[in-house]
């Protein structure tokens, strides 16, 4: 007989090396921005960054223990819930962001949601769908309970997909009143760039969202859970991308903490 294995294939050891070096150069870069632009406003983006990065990292780091050990069931937990989660982290920054872009534009009743609330209503969603994909991927690894946990997983990436979907209509209203009012009176540097680049991510978030939703309803044995190739495109390189674009466009260059007082000052 053969040994029981987690796999219907050879994980790439090379291919999980690469992904820890990309993740955690990224996650270096991310911490010299934080200190060079002094960017204190962006305190929430550093919680996010010290449980995202090295979650996504270690995630990483495990995967390439399980490729060495298909039948582990340790590592496979670990790789399995770590790489699982990051995307639900990632989305508390991009409120955030949105909330500050608002409250910038002094116009805040172009938001269908008050952007003090925006934060909080859609972060409850992010903790249902986290704690569900946690609980699902780990019960995944026990033979008894692993439908259950794919059952789990699948709602948990259901419920991320329609609270992100929500935010991400929500943005796009806001952008379309913005447009249609012209009223909007930006502080600092243009807004539209980073507005932009918050679709930009939201999409590849829900892309990524859709993905992990067919390939666990296919079940462990399905064509996208059965090729290593489909997770390194649809969820690594996405997610790679979520995390490296905000090098490039940094909140910090546009939302600046002395301007944010200002508005906030002026109510």
């Amino acid at each position: 007989m053969s040994e029981y294995s987690f796999y219907h294939y050879n994980p790439s050891v090379a291919a999980a090396v690469i992904a820890l070096i990309c993740y955690g150069a990224s996650t270096g870069f991310h911490i010299f921005q934080l200190w060079k632009l002094r960017s204190w406003f962006f305190t929430t983006f550093v919680v996010g960054a010290i449980s995202i990065f090295p979650v996504m990292t270690v995630g990483y780091v495990f995967r390439t223990a399980s490729a060495k050990d298909k039948t582990a069931i340790g590592p496979y937990i670990g790789q399995n819930v770590c790489i699982l989660l990051p995307p639900s982290l990632y989305a508390a920054t991009i409120y955030m962001i949105y909330s500050r872009i608002v409250l910038f534009s002094r116009s805040l009743e172009l938001s269908i949601i008050s952007p003090h609330k925006v934060t909080k209503i859609f972060v409850i969603g992010d903790v249902i769908a986290f704690l569900m994909q946690a609980s699902g991927g780990g019960m995944m690894a026990i033979p008894s309970m692993s439908s259950l946990g794919q059952k789990v997983t699948i709602v948990g990436l259901f419920v991320q997909l329609v609270f992100f979907g929500g935010f991400f209509t929500l943005s796009v209203i806001f952008h379309q009143r913005v447009q249609k009012l012209k009223c909007v009176r930006v502080l600092s540097m243009p807004y539209g760039p980073l507005l932009y680049t918050l679709f930009g991510v939201s999409l590849l978030i829900i892309v990524r969202c859709l993905f992990r939703i067919v390939e666990f309803c296919q079940g462990n044995a399905g064509y996208l859970a059965s090729h290593e190739v489909f997770m390194y495109v649809f969820d690594t390189l996405l997610m790679f991308v979520v995390q490296t674009v905000f090098h490039f466009l940094h909140p910090a260059n546009v939302l600046r903490e002395r301007a944010y007082r200002e508005v906030e000052m002026r109510g």
